[in-house]
């Protein structure tokens, strides 16, 4: 197995998350009425390939740190340079240091 390659591979037709779980927060949309079988497993692959795509970028964040633990700010750092996670600007941000966060409020009193 290369290194490149997962080390949890999941058979083929099935996927790694709980079909309940996922079928729960698609239910929770109240424009979709009914989701078939086929259509769950298909965005539960997607997902899977969505977040191993993200985890993928952060470790290259961790890497140029040298370290081989992703933390939280290279995930944001993955999300911040690539334009492809633009969206999720707001749900993952680059942390600010407490003393310049706190600076910043003294500023605008």
């Amino acid at each position: 197995m290369a290194a490149s390659e997962p080390t949890t591979a999941s058979s083929p037709g099935t996927s790694m998350l709980p079909a309940a779980r996922t079928r729960r927060i698609i239910k929770e949309d109240k424009d979709i009425f009914a989701c078939g079988a086929d259509s769950l497993f298909l965005i539960s692959k997607a997902t899977e390939y969505f977040v191993e795509t993200l985890v993928r970028e952060a470790y290259e964040f961790s890497r140029l740190d040298k370290r081989k633990t992703i933390q939280y700010k290279d995930t944001a750092k993955a999300v911040q340079s690539i334009e492809q996670y633009d969206f999720l600007g707001d749900i993952i941000p680059m942390t600010v240091p407490l003393k310049k966060s706190s600076g910043e409020k003294n500023q605008n009193r």
